[in-house]
């Protein structure tokens, strides 16, 4: 097996620059949720010219699969293709090779709108999957590669390829977690505040209710008396409550709107309900009333395409597939890793509902995700692609 690992970073080292060029051809290619036809391309390409299986659905998910010989576990490495909208970065897809300084890290960096989030581990995953082909060491088990769609906006992406069957006995989710092992996350909520007020022309306000105040002070009290009460939890940590986003009914300069409605991203752990955050907020309201009658407003919790109680997992750190899997990046990489837990939600908790182990590692730093910062070290990319390649050989096991 020694020998086994040392052909895999001869290899990857001879394809760095094959390795290089597909994540910035990857990071070129715009692909918000939606619009993931291009890239898809790419990855699909990429792995038919490395002579693997590969079938691209209507929505463009790409499902990779490198049979085994038989007798061993299948591993399945799930990343996602569409990335957020660019908003205030800098040649968001320029694919630039440049100094990490400008980051404050360490070597040369690939910087772009997705590179972290999550083409980086993407790319490495489609290198690893090449790279085993490539290998004449036969595998027991089968290597999976699910590169999916629409993560971004709602996971359908990934739970069309499960609805499908395309599956494995442990599933590694390429989200950045530094070369780390990650093993879930907290859950989200979603909520939506309704504050009703009364219209009427901007140049008579006292003839109207502006719900934009009532909104003010309400967004105010979530601040100062909401969040310090939100629990915290051993293993997922802290739950947190923010604001994203307030739009009012009607959008006119010169109108005091009827409504104004506020909604909020609540990060959950198991011990706050949908329901009990629901009934904080709703009491909160209450009480406001008493000091303001004319304040109308109701909450709604928002649901998801999902139907889960909880929407984060967290998988057990001594299941035997998952200390494996931290033992092979740790002999791929040459160093000890840490477990953790994301901050952000992943499809990993799609396989986990339905009790296959799902564990994190990719390249890249969760801190740079959605920002004007987004970049993923090279040297962070390179490694990625030899712990993913080991980790199917330890997994699946070889001849």
């Amino acid at each position: 097996m020694e020998r086994l690992l040392e052909e895999i970073d001869r290899i990857v080292e001879r394809r760095r620059g094959e390795a290089i060029r597909l994540l910035r051809e990857l990071i070129r290619t715009p692909s918000l949720s939606g619009e993931e036809g291009e890239a898809a391309l790419i990855v699909g390409e990429h792995l038919r010219a490395a002579g693997l299986k590969v079938e691209v659905d209507e929505i463009h998910n790409v499902k990779a699969e490198m049979r085994g010989i038989g007798g061993g576990r299948s591993i399945l490495f799930n990343g996602h293709l569409d990335h957020v909208p660019p908003g205030t970065m800098a040649d968001p897809y320029s694919a630039k090779i440049m100094d990490g300084s400008a980051f404050g890290v360490e070597g040369e960096v690939i910087y772009g709108r997705g590179a972290c989030d999550m083409k980086g581990g993407v790319a490495a995953m489609a290198m690893a999957l090449s790279i085993l082909r490539e290998l004449e060491t036969p595998l027991l088990g089968d290597v999976k590669l699910a590169a999916v769609a629409q993560e971004e906006t709602s996971g359908y992406g990934t739970l069309k390829t499960i609805r499908d069957g395309f599956l494995g006995d442990l599933a590694v989710i390429g989200e950045a977690t530094n070369l780390n092992i990650h093993l879930g996350h907290r859950g989200a909520i979603t909520v939506r505040m309704e504050i009703r007020g009364r219209s009427c022309h901007a140049s008579a306000p006292d003839r109207g209710v502006n719900p934009l105040y009532k909104a003010a002070e309400i967004i105010q009290e979530i601040r100062s008396r909401i969040i310090p009460m939100l629990p915290t939890h051993p293993e997922y940590g802290e739950t947190t409550l923010a604001v994203t986003m307030l739009k009012t009914r009607p959008e006119a300069v010169n109108v005091i709107p009827g409504v104004a409605e506020i909604t909020m991203d609540c990060r959950n752990t198991p011990n706050l309900t949908p329901e009990e955050l629901r009934r904080m907020l709703e009491l909160l309201i209450e009480e406001l009333r008493k000091r303001d009658p004319e304040l109308d407003a109701s909450v709604e919790i928002m649901r998801r395409i999902e139907d889960h109680p909880f929407t984060g997992y967290r998988v057990d750190p001594d299941q035997p597939m998952v200390r494996e899997a931290k033992r092979a990046v740790e002999e791929a990489i040459k160093r000890d890793v840490k477990l953790g837990m994301w901050r952000f939600m992943t499809d990993g908790r799609f396989y986990a509902w339905r009790g296959i182990p799902a564990v994190g590692f990719g390249p890249g730093e969760e801190r740079f995700a959605h920002t004007d910062q987004d970049h993923i070290r090279i040297e962070d990319y390179i490694n990625a692609i030899k712990a993913y390649a080991w980790m199917a050989c330890r997994i699946c096991g070889v001849k």
